[in-house]
């Protein structure tokens, strides 16, 4: 069912959307194992920018991964700024455009265009139906568009068309994405039984960024007079810029299925076998960096201090200088273990905890437990999207008013890990806000969120 809403309105932003606790009961999948899964994946776009917005990135992975993917663009968008002096045909002509470039950016899918009217796609659900069926191929596929109640008559009626498109066929499987859910509703109204998140790699997250701004005559304006206004303004395509990319499924297709979990610990712990440092915690890099993290926190003393991410406790033994307890937790047991031979016997004033984020920091969080500081070190880009954001929100869980977040990521390009400093640091933006200490050089970013300088 359509609902009134204008682009214009702020609509749920982006700390309701993500803190919601609900999202710690959905399955997460990682897009490369999601897209292999499938022969084909078919989506069907009401409008060209469709394609990129909802599910770009997992687009984006399946091109990477030589998965035949086929991109049926309904209409060629000439309704979206209905007051303009551009023409509807030459605005047509600028989508159309926009879309091939986009669609080059993703990585190249097999495009069709169907020239439907822009506004009018209730009435040619049958020709969006027969253009998905004759996409379908013989493997098994994966068919994607807009959710059946996203608000927006064009994209229901899509979702209408995909159902019927694949109404009898057993090797095709649907799943939907929000558009313009993110914008007139709240988190009460996602299905969450049917939801699964996408975990998405940073390569994919670049071409999906590239692709979005393919559409410029969605995310700029189209000149300086009425009518000419941005569509796609920044609070709307940071809905679209999370680390995650969300699917309703119904039923249990093969995107709901579970892979093997990387086993981090393992993989961690081995990088101490021969007793070596594998961070090199004495060179100057990483000297600075503590010196910055231990510089910002506004306080002299702290009475309990969380340090996310340990390691070999370099930076809990200064943090245990400025507080009066610290809890300092690792997913790696010879990490913890190297940190307690080195520190000594601190007694009652650090308590180290071996442990993996999320579910490490949600334990805390369980007992009640709260923290006037919490350090996430060089921490983030190690977790998968989901996990990135599940973290945060247990993190933020644990802070009383006017306790501190303090966070470093590295800046530069990341290899072999899911994620990357930039993405981290936006993520984190995204759940807390505008940092109170926003630090930044050619190789960090330090920021610190919440806290008041007494």
């Amino acid at each position: 069912m359509s609902r009134p809403f204008r682009h214009t309105d702020p609509g749920t932003d982006e700390p309701t959307w993500l803190l919601d606790d609900r999202w710690d009961a959905v399955p997460a999948r990682e897009a490369r194992e999601l897209v292999t899964a499938y022969d084909l994946i078919v989506l069907l776009a009401p409008h060209p920018d469709d394609e990129c917005l909802g599910a770009g990135g997992l687009l984006a992975t399946a091109l990477a991964e030589r998965v035949k993917t086929t991109v049926v663009l309904a209409s060629d968008g000439e309704g979206s700024h209905p007051h303009s002096q551009v023409s509807p045909a030459e605005l047509a002509r600028r989508r159309s455009a926009e879309a091939s470039r986009a669609a080059a950016a993703l990585g190249g899918p097999r495009s069709v265009s169907l020239s439907l009217p822009d506004g009018g796609l209730d009435g040619h659900v049958e020709a969006m139906a027969q253009a998905v069926a004759e996409a379908l191929g013989e493997g098994r596929c994966l068919v994607l568009t807009t959710w059946s109640a996203d608000g927006h008559p064009d994209h229901e009626a899509a979702a209408r068309a995909v159902t019927r498109a694949v109404a009898g066929r057993a090797i095709a499987d649907v799943a939907f994405v929000p558009v313009w859910l993110w914008q007139w509703g709240c988190p009460d109204d996602l299905p969450w039984e049917h939801l699964i998140l996408v975990d998405l790699e940073p390569n994919a997250l670049s071409a999906k960024e590239n692709a979005i701004a393919c559409h410029r005559t969605q995310v700029e304006p189209l000149g300086q007079g009425a009518g000419e206004e941005t569509l796609l303004a920044e609070h709307i395509v940071a809905r679209f810029s999370r680390v995650v990319e969300t699917l309703i499924v119904p039923g249990e297709p093969a995107v709901g299925r579970s892979g093997q979990r990387r086993d981090r610990a393992r993989t961690f712990d081995a990088m101490y076998d021969d007793g070596s440092d594998p961070w090199d915690f004495g060179r100057w890099y990483e000297r600075r960096k503590r010196a910055l993290t231990m510089a910002v926190p506004a306080h002299e003393r702290y009475a309990r201090v969380l340090d996310i991410g340990c390691a070999t406790g370099e930076l809990t033994e200064l943090l245990a200088q400025r507080a009066d307890s610290v809890v300092a937790v690792d997913v790696s047991e010879r990490a913890i273990a190297i940190a307690r031979a080195r520190l000594g016997d601190p007694g009652d004033s650090i308590d180290f905890r071996v442990g993996e984020c999320p579910v490490v920091i949600r334990e805390l969080r369980s007992q009640g437990r709260k923290f006037d500081l919490i350090a996430l070190s060089e921490v983030g880009y190690f977790l998968t999207g989901s996990e990135l954001l599940a973290s945060l929100r247990a993190i933020r869980g644990l802070l009383p008013d006017g306790g501190e977040v303090v966070s470093v990521h590295w800046r530069h390009p990341t290899d072999g890990i899911p994620l990357d400093g930039p993405r981290v640091d936006a993520q984190m933006r995204a759940v807390f806000g505008a940092p109170r200490v926003d630090y930044r050089d050619d190789d960090l970013l330090l920021t610190v969120h919440g806290g008041q300088v007494r």
